[in-house]
């Protein structure tokens, strides 16, 4: 059976934001999703059945995605849509 993972977050909470911007970013730059969804692979392979070691691995990544989309954000000025509420 396959594990599938839900997040649910607060409408409107830090969480929620922090999560549409890095998901808008991705979206926007085809480069740094190619590169997180590589990483992504790259550790489920290894960590198959580790899911702690999983989500450590993929720590250094996030935080770089995370780094550049605050910074793309304060360029444009993003805000989520209005369908993300």
């Amino acid at each position: 059976m396959r594990r599938t993972h839900i997040h649910v977050r607060q409408v409107g909470s830090w969480s929620e934001q922090l999560n549409l911007l890095f998901r808008d970013y991705l979206r926007e730059h085809e480069d740094a999703k190619m590169k997180y969804a590589e990483v992504k692979y790259e550790l489920a392979n290894l960590y198959r059945d580790q899911r702690g070691n999983y989500v450590e691995g993929k720590s250094e990544i996030v935080w770089d995605i995370l780094m550049k989309a605050n910074l793309w954000s304060q360029k444009i000025g993003w805000r989520p849509f209005k369908e993300d509420y």
